[in-house]
């Protein structure tokens, strides 16, 4: 554990962990109070549904690479201070919405203002740890961001059966405002100026989080993977819950088996930290070969009939969520580790929209599939191309 204990020797570290908790809760804490008011106070179906998901993805595709832009050269820690002090005034005008349509823009006005918040943090990240501790610093902050998917969620659901929807956004309002004042204490040390980039137009300097992936094999490597890794996630990630049901499992243990996924991926987190950083592709292409094969595994004992024991099918989820974001924390270092401090920014947006357009493409193919051959062939098609992934990774990884 001796690297997340150098980490939090660091000063800027510990405050950017501390500030990232709440940070992290307020991306989660009102989603089942922002749904329960669409769906059950305000009646509305499922075009309303529809749009909330686009509200909640889209700023992060189109919003983000601009935002980043600015981000690479505007002072650092003002953007992380506006960012979730933005976030907090619009999760308050949540309070007083009076109907959908301006809660959904709301909600995608929150989304734009929150998108400069990740290029900002890990450029924060960037600049303040050592190269050798990027792996463990990686590592807590997606731990804490895997943990606030799990306990924020459920937090936020069992408050709103004691207050209504429009509490649980103010007090979401009130994380957001206490992230801006841990922030307010942050010492960062100054980014180094570059001429050439002064002399870029905007749109320049927006191509240029694109243009930076083409130029480095590296990064070019782990993007393909990370969007092509989403992908396959998200094609049989929104299919658990009918997987669940067809192994004779009830609501509950679907809640029961969604947390075994979290707690897996609190898990993959911490260990992936105390990896080793110079073979970021190659720990990636590993968790691959494992997540895959068990994937395909249990798919295969859900069609044939299997009986699966509880226990072991709520390891088997907290395997697939563990390596799942095993994989993400070597990306996040290698983005900060290959990418000049003039461009980490929009570098980070670049690659959040190309996996968050993975991410939005794959549900719908893997209803599709379920659709035409049965509940168990997404998590068959998704899991043997992981394998695929993996061996290709594999195999660039020993050629470098």
């Amino acid at each position: 554990m001796t690297p997340y204990r150098d980490i939090l020797r660091i000063p800027a570290q510990r405050r950017l962990l501390f500030a990232a908790i709440p940070a992290d809760f307020a991306d989660w804490f009102d989603y089942v109070a922002v749904v329960a008011l669409i769906a059950y106070v305000w009646g509305e179906g499922p075009v309303a549904l529809a749009l909330l998901a686009l509200a909640f993805a889209l700023p992060y595709v189109v919003a983000g690479p601009l935002l980043a832009a600015w981000v690479d050269r505007a002072d650092l820690k003002l953007v992380l201070l506006l960012s979730n002090l933005g976030r907090g005034v619009l999760t308050f005008a949540l309070v007083v919405a009076p109907n959908v349509e301006i809660l959904l823009l709301i909600v995608l006005l929150r989304g734009i203002v929150d998108s400069a918040f990740t290029p900002a943090r890990q450029s924060a990240i960037q600049l303040t740890t050592p190269e050798p501790l990027l792996m463990a610093a990686n590592g807590l902050h997606q731990g804490i961001n895997q943990a606030s998917k799990i306990v924020a969620p459920a937090c936020g659901g069992l408050l709103l059966a004691l207050v209504p929807a429009q509490g649980v956004f103010a007090i979401n309002g009130v994380l957001s405002v206490a992230a801006f004042l841990i922030l307010l204490g942050l010492q960062l040390p100054p980014r180094a100026h570059v001429e050439h980039d002064a002399e870029e137009t905007f749109l320049a300097r927006v191509a240029g989080g694109i243009a930076e992936f083409g130029r480095n094999r590296l990064l070019l490597a782990v993007l393909i993977f990370a969007s092509a890794a989403n992908f396959t996630f998200f094609l049989y990630d929104t299919q658990i819950a009918l997987l669940t049901s067809q192994l004779g499992y009830d609501a509950t243990a679907f809640g029961l088996t969604v947390t075994a996924s979290g707690i897996g991926g609190m898990i993959g987190a911490s260990l992936a930290g105390l990896m080793r950083p110079n073979r970021p592709l190659l720990l990636m292409a590993l968790a691959a070969l494992v997540s895959g094969p068990v994937t395909v595994g249990t798919a295969l004992a859900a069609a044939s009939g299997v009986a699966i024991p509880f226990p072991l099918f709520c390891l088997v989820m907290a395997v697939m969520g563990g390596t799942t974001v095993f994989m993400l924390v070597p990306y996040r270092s290698v983005i900060q580790s290959e990418t000049p401090p003039d461009r980490i920014a929009r570098v980070t947006s670049a690659g959040e929209a190309a996996m968050t357009t993975a991410m939005m493409a794959a549900p719908l193919l893997g209803s599709l599939i379920v659709t035409g051959f049965g509940v168990p062939a997404p998590f068959i098609v998704g899991g043997g191309l992981i394998i695929l992934l993996g061996l290709g990774a594999l195999a660039f990884a020993f050629r470098r």
